[in-house]
């Protein structure tokens, strides 16, 4: 909520149904392989299950980091809440730069991510003029690019909901593919395209309708959040939630045939990025805090989420209901990625905090995440940006 957020995620989907109606507290680093292939022999080396882990503050505020493609800086907003600037920070040495400060009235950035060749995708309201905060914004973010000399970001005409998929790396003409999801009439589609830049402006072209949600259609999926390119790249995953189960998964929809079919099956709330090989997934789960709730499946969203959700399946009082399964925070986990085994990296939402918004770096050997307090503020562990290190 590679990022997430589970209340401003069902803001989203709110105004999208209206429209149709651990281990310890984290821990220095090192300096990354740039080369791809040295990347994927030293991803290959780790056993996230078992390897030494440590972790870092690196800044005492922060959230939504997303790495750099050399995992030497980390991209990141003030709040996953409320639009802000865009900062950058050297994981090294700790100094911060705001990217967007600069566009004065046009500064606030939804999220933010570097793309292979170190420029930039954004998504933001309109103008990138920031909005209050409420259920509203989230309806209408879209997609701008911003070149990495940091001129003026341009927009990609596309509306966009939540986290996005981008592929490590770019394809012959040096596009890069990436997946996400748009608003529609009365539902949400994801889609595929591949984003071109010239160093100046950049354009989506090859767009493909990869799924296609509408409210109120029976189905195992309802509305898409992209995640990742996976089965190397022959597919996008994304999280839903199963209108059925009352559930929420990861799933993945095959790009050529558009066969949909589930990751993995867990009972709690989770959402994962992958480690680069695939072979492992960074999970945020509410196996923590609420480790055998009837609706432990949604409960890691807010109250109104959970109450939409129940509304949607029949269950009665729902609103009571969902004062009770609600706002479960989450923690960091490594998952095997058939679901079968599973390590905590954080144990803090029993607390009332959560360790959330975390990635992976691009050599797979460290991640990033945001820690942050309780609903009232408070928090017994260190809010801000932590940094994780696999191996001695």
């Amino acid at each position: 909520m590679k990022k997430t957020d589970g209340k401003s995620r069902m803001h989203m989907w709110r105004l999208v149904l209206a429209a149709g109606a651990a281990g310890a507290i984290l821990p220095p680093l090192a300096s990354m392989p740039a080369r791809a292939a040295e990347q994927e022999a030293v991803v290959g080396k780790i056993d996230y299950l078992t390897a030494p882990f440590r972790q870092e503050r690196i800044l005492d505020w922060g959230n939504r980091p997303n790495w750099s493609p050399d995992g030497r800086r980390i991209v990141f907003t003030k709040d996953d809440l409320v639009d802000g600037p865009a900062y950058e920070v050297d994981v090294k040495t700790k100094k911060v730069r705001c990217l967007t400060c600069k566009f004065g009235k046009t500064q606030f950035v939804t999220r933010i991510f570097y793309l292979p060749d170190n420029s930039f995708l954004i998504e933001a309201a309109p103008g990138m003029a920031g909005g209050s905060g409420g259920s509203g914004d989230a309806g209408r973010t879209e997609l701008f690019w911003m070149p990495k000399s940091l001129g003026k970001p341009v927009s990609l005409g596309t509306g966009a909901m939540g986290d996005i998929a981008i592929a490590r790396t770019p394809n012959a003409d040096k596009s890069v593919n990436v997946a996400w999801s748009r608003p529609r009439d009365k539902g949400l589609q994801l889609v595929k395209a591949k984003l071109k830049n010239d160093g100046r402006t950049a354009q989506f072209s090859d767009i493909e309708l990869l799924y296609d949600y509408k409210i109120g259609q029976p189905g195992e999926t309802s509305f898409p959040e992209a995640y990742e390119f996976i089965d190397g790249g022959r597919a996008v995953m994304f999280w839903t939630i199963e209108p059925r189960t009352v559930d929420s998964e990861m799933y993945k929809v095959d790009v050529a045939s558009k066969a949909v079919s589930k990751v993995y099956a867990t009972s709690a709330h989770n959402e994962t990025h992958l480690f680069p090989d695939e072979r492992y997934g960074l999970e945020e789960s509410n196996y923590a805090s609420d480790p055998d709730g009837q609706y432990r499946g949604v409960s890691g969203l807010g109250k109104s989420g959970v109450e939409m959700v129940l509304e949607m399946n029949g269950v009665a009082n729902a609103k009571e209901v969902a004062a009770a399964n609600s706002d479960k925070g989450f923690d960091i986990f490594v998952v095997t990625m058939d679901g079968k085994s599973r390590r905590p990296l954080t144990n803090i939402s029993p607390s009332g905090a959560q360790a959330h918004q975390s990635t992976v770096s691009p050599d797979g050997r460290q991640i990033a995440f945001a820690i942050k307090g309780s609903k009232d503020g408070v928090s017994p562990y260190p809010v801000g940006l932590y940094v994780g290190t696999f191996g001695k």
